[in-house]
């Protein structure tokens, strides 16, 4: 088979230009373009790793390593709660020199493949559609990398891994007893969950979730000015570096979780709509691609790398606009944030190197 590949725009375009987009929107808060500098080196770093990886790495490879990766970076995440650098009550991230990286950003794409390495072996022991003991297989795997991140603590990045499990098992499909059996169980894990597990700025967030207009002046204020940012840019934005919510202050973490806010203040409906837009082409294509791909590892590597990229869209999306709790988790390639704009690039990598043998 020739090593020639087609360039792949339906998936590439929308990729690139959501990079653009949040270079655009990092640009506008101003601040002397201090996250804007910082964000292109990371962008560049991040391309070059990119070119790298389709130029050298191929299925194979990645097939043969995976269990070396997971375990590699479990024990990174382990080290995490060692020898971390905590910020803002929570230790998720290692010091290198002037760098800082979240090692849990490149945990979610060790944990993707291993998830694929997991259900070709289910696949290859005829285990489909899943049972209570496969899940039961799925879920011990994940439960180590869920802890370990959960004790940081980081509700939002430790909810991804659950969905990524859970976004697995609904594609290999599940019999009838297990979704009656974890119907069941989701009640006794959110009691248990509730009162012996979430802190209480995490319950805090829940309760201003609820009621954002009753903790207006404290837990529910993120969210507020985040609707009023939104709602400000009106059909068309306010325009570029105009965007007052952002900064004059009145919005918190403007450039990293509430990104979007200050993008839709910025650009409006209409730059919104654009980027909301541009997300479902890239999820699609990535959908098109794991339903062509060439084998189950493969299939289920490429489903779960693109969930990375979608759940993360929708829960940010989500508690941006107040429809979902806030839990800390970053807008893809829009939010400021080296590490997880790296391991963007590498998983869009993964995806494609996976994907190749079409």
């Amino acid at each position: 088979m020739s090593r020639k590949r087609k360039i792949d725009w339906g998936i590439l375009i929308p990729f690139f230009v959501i990079s653009l987009l949040g270079l655009f929107t990092l640009a506008g808060i101003g601040e002397g373009f201090y996250y804007f500098k910082r964000q292109l080196v990371w962008h560049i770093l991040g391309l070059a790793t990119f070119l790298g990886s389709l130029r050298f790495v191929d299925s194979k490879t990645l097939k043969e390593w995976t269990v070396t990766i997971f375990i590699f970076t479990f024990i990174v995440l382990v080290l995490v709660l060692v020898a971390g650098k905590a910020s803002k009550g929570a230790q998720r991230w290692i010091a290198l020199g002037p760098f800082r990286f979240q090692p849990s950003e490149f945990a979610k794409i060790a944990f993707a493949l291993v998830m694929a390495q997991v259900f070709q072996w289910l696949t290859d022991k005829n285990k489909l559609p899943l049972g209570i003991t496969e899940c039961l297989i799925v879920f011990l795997v994940a439960l180590p990398v869920f802890l370990a991140v959960l004790v940081q603590p980081d509700l939002g990045t430790s909810f991804i891994f659950i969905l990524m499990a859970l976004t697995a098992c609904l594609v290999a499909g599940l019999r009838k007893r297990v979704i009656i059996l974890a119907l069941v169980l989701s009640i006794g894990v959110s009691y248990l969950g509730w009162n012996h597990v979430l802190k209480e700025y995490q319950k805090n967030r829940i309760r201003a979730f609820l009621n954002p207009k009753k903790y207006r002046t404290s837990i529910g204020y993120h969210v507020i000015q985040s609707r009023i940012a939104i709602g400000s840019g009106r059909l068309t934005g306010k325009g570029f570096m105009k965007a007052t919510q952002a900064k004059l202050g009145f919005m918190p973490e403007k450039h990293t979780d509430f990104i979007f806010s200050t993008y839709a203040e910025t650009t409006g409906f209409l730059g919104s709509s654009v980027l909301i837009f541009l997300y479902i082409m890239l999820f699609t294509r990535i959908a098109e691609l794991a339903q062509r791909s060439p084998n189950i590892y493969s299939l289920f590597g490429i489903i779960e790398l693109g969930s990375i990229f979608y759940w993360h869209a929708l829960i940010n999306l989500g508690m941006t606009m107040g429809v979902l709790p806030v839990v800390g988790v970053p807008l893809p390639l829009m939010s400021y944030g080296g590490s997880a704009i790296l391991a963007s690039y590498i998983n869009m990598a993964c995806i494609l190197i996976l994907a190749k043998e079409h």
